[in-house]
């Protein structure tokens, strides 16, 4: 079954790339997911064309995006949460928890540019990547902490 991927997958293809995948691995995995849509000429020229519309915003917005880059590379988050005895927390820090943190500290971004593959669920020190383009790229570092 031939696929287009609408996000990186790991070990699999790019964003954008059409590939041969088995069809079960498509219909239960990839399209749930929405990182695949089913290829068509139509859908590849759609998103071929939403793929462009994207790369514009982001070259319109470079100058902006880099100042960005800068302002988070100085930056050192904290948050407090409840946690077990161990490191185990309570809950869980998403995409959305990180930037409504990075809003407190005056820092307005999408949550699609925040890459995370999982919540957070531990204590301690973690690096988050913000990626607007492979050029465009930066890290965050995050320091949850146990709430008294």
């Amino acid at each position: 079954m031939k696929v287009i991927l609408k996000e990186d997958v790991h070990n699999l293809g790019q964003r954008g790339d059409v590939i041969e995948v088995k069809a079960g691995y498509a219909r239960n995995y990839l399209m749930p997911k929405k990182l695949a849509i089913l290829f068509t000429l139509k859908q590849k020229k759609s998103f071929d064309e939403l793929s462009r519309i994207e790369k514009r915003k982001i070259e319109r917005q470079k100058d902006n995006l880099e100042s960005v880059l800068k302002e988070l590379k100085g930056l050192n988050l904290s948050l407090k949460m409840k946690s077990e005895e161990g490191k185990k927390l309570f809950g869980s820090v998403t995409k959305i928890d990180i930037v409504n943190l990075l809003e407190k500290n005056g820092i307005n971004i999408d949550k699609k540019y925040i890459s995370l593959s999982s919540p957070i669920k531990t204590l301690g020190e973690h690096k988050i990547d913000v990626v607007f383009t492979s050029e465009l790229s930066g890290i965050i570092n995050l320091l949850i902490e146990k709430e008294d």
